[in-house]
């Protein structure tokens, strides 16, 4: 089992056993903007970034339905964001708290840029996850 696949809030994603086996299932079922929005709850993004993450602009965020199927990339990017979140709670000994409170104060290691606001693009999301494996392997 994939355990980061539960932060997306989708329980028909819970079978999927296999990287291999999630490339294929998000490519014949894209993730939905319910998904979109479950994560980014979860992470604490505003909707702007959360738009920026998707590609669209933030009214067509605003205005699209919780069932609306989202880009393929977009879909790996939620699929990163969801990694990433299991990553931090690893990282900061499953507190919740403590891991959003660090997504948002400014990191030294990170040009003291606050790691939520880098969570709307890829290259972003590999740069905190960076960071949180360092912290979770005690090297900063």
């Amino acid at each position: 089992m994939m355990k980061f696949l539960e932060h997306l809030g989708e329980s028909s994603l819970r079978n999927v056993d296999s990287r291999q086996r999630l490339y294929h299932v998000i490519r014949e079922h894209p993730l939905k903007k319910k998904h979109v929005a479950h994560i980014s709850f979860k992470l604490g993004l505003q909707q702007k970034e959360t738009a920026e993450l998707i590609g669209v602009s933030v009214r067509t965020y605003q205005r699209q339905k919780n069932t609306t199927p989202i880009t393929n990339a977009a879909s790996e990017n939620i699929l990163k964001l969801a990694e990433l979140f299991q990553l931090g709670l690893n990282a900061f000994d499953n507190d919740e708290n403590t891991f959003v409170s660090w997504l948002n104060a400014p990191i030294p290691a990170l040009n003291n840029e606050t790691p939520v606001h880098m969570l709307s693009s890829s290259f972003g999301i590999d740069l905190v996850k960076e960071e949180l494996l360092r912290i979770e392997y005690g090297i900063y």
